[in-house]
């Protein structure tokens, strides 16, 4: 860490001199362009001078689309991996082709190397044991078209960055990568794999294994940032570009192996009975169990050799993950996806026998897939297949989710049996959206990830597990569960604060980014009703899918949709420092009825219900959209006619969940 940040300086101006693109934003003194105002709104909302030059340079549009100049950097990964499935030793070999498609010349690549987490001297945000350390991913060799480099150069002016437990290593190039051109590195690398512990990847039993980050890539670099080059230290997500994956693993016979993408030669690693099972299930909604554990540890289920090499393919995706098992069983049906074309997607479950809530995992899988697909956000899996395996990372991959059993959990213990594991996977199943389909930066904007996953959650608990199971799950565990106290004034951060400027796993993050954004949607969705905000959500979606979109572009592509312009409302709920307090503070006589006066103390546009209770008995109940902030912020009347005798009258916030409740309730 000392070493780390002794050559930050060194490193940071070279970095700057190199790598900043093409007409990127300076920032002036102290002050990060999110924090300085102004007062340049535009009448909108606030925008960072570095995000005002990508409208400028034209690779995004005021309007909310991709502009005209807009691109985005790729890579073609050609991997090839084996695991020792004694020693835990993983041995890769990759060859990547990365194509520049920005306007700058590239001097430097910058990979990613988040195996490097491991390494005692990494910057780490998270408490971790010995366990967990190791000497990180060892690059044995690199070659760059054909001209071999060395990793390590102790003289290279990025030697800086490259010190140990960095997770960014810098390559400087022979000459700069012009723009629209390539270049195809050659590396060979190996690390060791711990026991997983939670930590996304890792050893997950004897013979089980999940390997997510593995694999050296070309960070990202954006048209609004350069080179992305915040570390990775276990407390936040990832920012990666779509790229096109041919992965090959080798492993002994008798283990199965699960992944991203399409496997292209079952005939070759499976034996018949058990590859025309998988073929079948792709087109059944029944489950068919393809293997059971100890089938495969009989030799039933693979073919049979030395060494098998199971090949994999993916296109268009952020990311590659892989599952290996000796000891799981293994099911299998499909889903209808897209009831127009009657598209299937393959889902799968992979988990060992103890793990009995997993037993209806891919019954579960199938009506999220589904109702995903039709419901919210209501637009057909863009993959062919998902695979659900039993680990304890409670993470999603392209195609892939990394679950925990839930058996004797707290959280589980409150509901009907394996509804909680299930909830889970579904919101894992749910990211395949966000951030898959649409290319999300989640280590800087994850409320548009977590968020809008959390809000389909929400609506999808709604419809399965109806609306009070849903709203008490949703209470405790995306808002409760996190602190909403009176002493945690770090939840009234506004949502669009970066992520990444943040420092620890607080419950500014699990709350911001996940309940209170969650929330903000949910709130709009009120605010537009249903068939305008699907209008807009799918406008939105249509014009970003496998491109890499901000917070503006979404805030722009709503209000010009076709269903008004609300940056009043974005404003409100993702840029202020507002927290959820109504006050019902009185009700008067006029004229023909009376007037209730609510005071909104802690700012935030919440729609609401005000509940009458008359003195016959009878009771009313009244919603409010957050339209009635819209004029005035901070109170608002609500005109009620009749002349029924009021009882009581009291506000009812639901699961938007009132941070002083006592000043609710108003009696004669």
């Amino acid at each position: 860490m000392h070493y780390l940040f002794q050559n930050c300086a060194i490193v940071g101006a070279l970095l700057t001199l190199v790598v900043q693109p093409a007409g990127a934003a300076e920032v002036v003194g102290n002050s990060p362009p999110w924090l300085i105002s102004n007062g340049q709104h535009d009448g909108g909302v606030f925008m960072p001078r570095n995000i005002r030059k990508t409208l400028e340079n034209g690779t995004r549009s005021p309007d909310g689309r991709p502009g005209p100049n807009y691109w985005q950097n790729h890579s073609d990964h050609s991997i090839r991996i084996s695991l020792d499935p004694v020693s835990h030793k993983v041995q890769g070999e990759q060859d990547i082709v990365y194509t520049n498609n920005s306007p700058d010349p590239l001097p430097i690549l910058l990979f990613r190397m988040y195996m490097n987490a491991h390494r005692p001297e990494a910057i780490r945000e998270q408490q971790v044991d010995a366990a967990f350390f190791t000497q990180g991913i060892i690059v044995e060799d690199v070659s760059i078209d054909g001209v071999t480099k060395a990793w390590n150069d102790p003289k290279s002016p990025l030697a800086g960055l490259n010190g140990p437990g960095s997770t960014l290593h810098g390559v400087l190039l022979d000459k700069p990568l012009a723009p629209k051109g390539s270049v195809r590195i050659h590396m060979r690398w190996h690390y060791v794999l711990v026991k997983d512990a939670g930590w996304k990847e890792g050893a997950l039993g004897k013979g089980s294994f999940f390997l997510a980050y593995f694999y050296p890539r070309i960070t990202n670099y954006s048209d609004y940032g350069g080179w992305d080059t915040t570390p990775f230290t276990l407390g936040r997500e990832f920012n990666n570009d779509f790229n096109t994956y041919n992965v090959e693993v080798v492993m002994p016979q008798d283990y199965v192996v699960w992944a991203t993408g399409e496997l292209q030669n079952p005939g070759e690693v499976l034996q018949p009975a058990v590859r025309e099972a998988l073929a079948a299930s792709r087109s059944s909604d029944k489950v068919l169990t393809l293997a059971e554990a100890a089938e495969v540890r009989a030799g039933k289920v693979t073919a049979r050799g030395d060494r098998l090499v199971w090949k994999w393919q993916a296109d268009n995706v952020p990311d590659f993950a892989i599952a290996i098992s000796n000891e799981y069983r293994w099911q299998a049906a499909s889903a209808v996806v897209d009831p127009k074309t009657g598209r299937r997607a393959s889902v799968q479950a992979a988990y060992p026998d103890g793990a009995t809530d997993f037993r209806p995992m891919v019954e579960v899988a199938q009506k999220a897939l589904t109702w995903a697909s039709t419901v919210y956000p209501g637009v057909p899996y863009p993959y062919p297949k998902t695979t659900i395996v039993l680990g304890s990372a409670d993470e999603e991959y392209p195609m892939m989710v990394n679950d925990s059993s839930n058996l004797g959990s707290p959280e589980a213990a409150k509901l009907p049996e394996n509804v909680f594991t299930g909830f889970v996977a579904a919101h894992e199943i749910l990211h395949s959206w966000f951030p898959f389909y649409m290319g999300i930066n989640e280590k800087r904007y994850p409320f548009m990830d977590e968020g809008w996953t959390t809000a389909f959650e929400y609506l999808r608990n709604r419809d399965v597990l109806g609306v009070p199971a849903a709203d008490a799950l949703f209470r405790e565990f995306r808002v409760n569960r996190v602190g909403w106290a009176a002493t945690n004034f770090a939840n009234d951060l506004p949502i669009i604060t970066p992520h990444d400027s943040l420092f620890g796993q607080s419950s500014v993050f699990a709350f911001n980014q996940y309940g209170k954004a969650a929330l903000g949607y949910l709130a709009l969705k009120d605010l537009l009703g249903e068939t305008a905000f699907r209008t807009a959500l799918h406008e939105f979606m249509t014009r970003w899918h496998g491109k890499r979109p901000l917070p503006w572009d979404m805030f722009n592509s709503f209000n010009t949709a076709g269903v008004g312009n609300h940056d009043w409302f974005f404003n409100n709920w993702f840029f202020g420092y507002n927290y959820m307090d109504l006050t019902l503070a009185g009700v008067s006589a006029d004229g023909t009825g009376r007037i209730v006066t609510v005071r909104n103390a802690g700012g935030l546009a919440l729609p609401f219900d005000l509940v009458l209770d008359y003195t016959d008995g009878s009771s009313d109940r009244i919603h409010q959209t957050p339209a009635v902030w819209q004029s005035d912020g901070r109170i608002a009347q609500v005109k009620l006619v009749g002349s029924k005798e009021l009882r009581a009258a009291r506000i009812d916030t639901g699961i938007f969940v009132d941070f002083n409740p006592g000043d609710n309730t108003w009696r004669p």
